[in-house]
């Protein structure tokens, strides 16, 4: 665990799984487990995870759980918020075994692994892997049973299709303010491009600002991100679109 959270990430993963217990007791608890277990375990050297970070990735999910309590919708919300945390991280960390260099999605120009906004198709088909994983997790442990409120809602298998397009639609919002809005810095010592002011290569200098907007940091795009991913997966709901056929 301590390869995964930092002391204050700890604190934080408490206070986000308090908060997804309590709003849907060991079911909704299970699908938080299932994403950060899966994204841990796949990313390099555990992660790490500092406070921000966790904050980014499942404070939606927590919010969502807790109205859930009283708008039974906001379950298609907090899977969906989770969905995109589990398609941006699963896409990053398999699309670093792509044989093919990243396209910047916004222009398919070729740009170097890791520059923000990248994308492979292997990473793009280990994105829609991490939704339906977690969209599948909160299905099969009826996170979402009760998740209707009209049009034909019973939630469980039948609300899956939602929260995987939403979890994959929450990803690409990522590579998108990744490429457009996120703040990059460049290292005068060494070269290189990041996402932080400070870089770090021997130097350890801090980077000059080359794009971007200095607030939109790469925890508020993940923020944003799982956003997408609960307002996407509850949208079918709220618009009366009725529920595929539950197997």
């Amino acid at each position: 665990m301590r390869r995964w959270l930092s002391g204050r990430g700890a604190l934080a993963a408490l206070v986000v799984g308090g908060a997804v217990a309590a709003g849907g007791g060991w079911r909704a608890l299970g699908v938080l487990l299932a994403f950060f277990v899966s994204s841990s375990a796949l990313t390099r050297g555990g992660g790490r995870r500092g406070a921000l970070q966790v904050a980014a990735n499942g404070g939606v999910a927590a919010v969502a759980a807790l109205a859930a309590r009283l708008a039974p919708g906001a379950w298609l919300a907090f899977a969906g918020a989770l969905a995109a945390a589990a398609a941006d991280t699963w896409s990053t960390e398999i699309g670093r075994h792509s044989p093919t260099a990243p396209r910047l999605v916004t222009t398919g120009r070729r740009v170097s692994p890791g520059t923000s906004g990248g994308v492979t198709w292997l990473g793009s088909a280990g994105g829609v892997a991490g939704a339906v994983f977690v969209a599948a997790a909160a299905a099969l442990l009826g996170a979402l049973r009760g998740a209707a409120g009209g049009a034909g809602w019973v939630g469980g298998g039948a609300a899956l299709w939602p929260v995987a397009v939403g979890g994959v639609a929450g990803a690409w919002a990522d590579s998108l303010l990744g490429a457009t809005l996120q703040a990059r810095y460049h290292c005068a010592a060494c070269g290189a491009d990041g996402e932080s002011p400070l870089h770090e290569c021997p130097a350890g200098r801090r980077g000059r600002r080359v794009a971007g907007l200095a607030w939109m940091t790469n925890d508020t795009v993940n923020l944003a991100a799982t956003v997408v991913g609960a307002l996407v997966a509850i949208l079918p709901a709220v618009f009366g679109v009725p529920a595929l056929p539950s197997a």
